[in-house]
This record gives C-alpha cells, sequence and structure tokens, in this order.
C-alpha cells in the first residue's frame, strides 16, 4: 500500500516538475520587452558567400546573402559603444548621431569573422544610414577551382521590433 502511494506522489511530483517551467513562463515579458525606449537594433549579417555584386555598391546586397546568411540583432544606443560576440563573429563598436542628418550615424567598429579557419578581420570607420544595409568587411579566397567568399553587413533599424 506504501509502495503505491509512493509511485502516485512520485508521478505527481513528475508532472508537476514538467509543467512549472511552462506556467511561469506564459505570463513573462517577451525579449523585445527590454528594448530601451531610445534604442536602436543593430542587424548584423554574416555568411560564407558573397554579399555584394562586382562593381555595385556596398549597400546593394545580393538576395542571396540575406537569405543564406545568419543574423544577430543587438541593442544599441543611438551615442555610445557595444560588443557582441558569437562563436563565429566578434564585433566591438561605437555609433555617434551625426547632427545634421538624423538617419546617418558614424561608425567606427573593429571585428573579426571565422567561420572555420579563414579569419576575417575589419575596423574602419564608414557613415551608417539607417534602414539600410552596409558591406561592412569581405575577403575573397581563389582556390583551384572556385572562389570562396566571407562577408559581414550591418543594418541600423528602429527598436520597435
Amino acid at each position: 500500500m506504501q509502495r503505491i502511494a509512493s509511485l502516485k506522489f512520485g508521478l505527481l511530483g513528475l508532472t508537476t516538475l514538467f509543467l512549472l517551467p511552462g506556467m511561469t513562463q506564459a505570463g513573462g515579458p517577451s525579449p523585445e520587452h527590454f528594448l530601451n525606449d531610445s534604442a536602436m537594433v543593430l542587424e548584423i549579417r554574416y555568411c560564407e558567400c558573397q554579399a555584394t555584386e562586382p562593381g555595385n555598391a556596398p549597400t546593394e546586397l545580393r538576395p542571396a546573402f540575406l537569405e543564406q546568411s545568419r543574423l544577430l540583432k543587438v541593442d544599441v544606443d543611438p551615442e555610445g559603444t557595444g560588443f557582441v560576440s558569437s562563436p563565429e563573429i566578434t564585433l566591438g563598436f561605437e555609433l555617434k548621431a551625426r547632427p545634421e542628418s538624423p538617419s546617418d550615424f558614424t561608425f567606427k567598429f573593429a571585428g573579426h569573422y571565422d567561420p572555420v579557419s579563414q579569419n576575417v578581420t575589419g575596423t574602419g570607420e564608414v557613415l551608417l544610414t539607417k534602414d539600410q544595409w552596409l558591406n561592412l568587411f569581405s575577403s575573397k579566397h581563389e582556390r583551384e577551382n572556385n572562389t570562396e567568399y566571407r562577408d559581414v553587413a550591418v543594418r541600423l533599424v528602429s527598436g520597435d521590433l
């Protein structure tokens, strides 16, 4: 009799443990809840593929790059510094609004992208226009019968996802 009661309480305890995380998360905020009111989001796309066609502007990204690339989103202050890192990409940056143009920002950066063993590094200061992609840094390696690309692009968008 005691063994049956222990089994029932054991099953009840396990059921409660499995349901408890769902119940505590059900009423919680979404990740976007934690964005600052004045914040913007820096979108970072990176891929072992070609971001732009030769001769095109660095803002004209290929549709294949947008489809194949990985995406990181980072909450940024329009006047601040930031850092983001994943196993493949690391990027440190400083963002400053340009008073003469509300949609333009000075973007100072240092980063590297290392998908396998070909480390691509980029540093610089560029003009970043809100809602416009910019191919930040890239590499092209000619192999015997093919060409390998590694590209990193960024875009600054409003924080209201």
